[in-house]
């Protein structure tokens, strides 16, 4: 199981190096992701990251914006349902 440093780095790498045209400077771990820095097709792309962290889907309750709401949110999302 990845630690949550190499979770957060690998989940920086994807929305840097992916979906968004930042650099990994420019991208704030506590910054607000949903209609900032994400379009909805960046949201599904990162719903399909913590999916592959967590071993199982989303339930339609956890694909709510909190869930995506910063890094730091996502990390801890992931963290709390492993």
């Amino acid at each position: 199981m990845k630690s949550l440093d190499e979770v957060r780095a690998d989940l920086r790498g994807l929305i840097v190096g992916q979906l968004v045209p930042l650099t990994d400077d420019e991208l704030v771990d506590g910054a607000p992701l949903v209609d900032q820095v994400l379009d909805s097709l960046g949201i599904a792309e990162v719903a399909v990251f913590i999916e592959e962290e967590i071993g199982r889907p989303l339930h339609e309750t956890e694909e709510v914006r909190s869930t995506f709401a910063s890094v730091d949110a996502v990390v801890s999302f992931i963290a709390e349902h492993r």
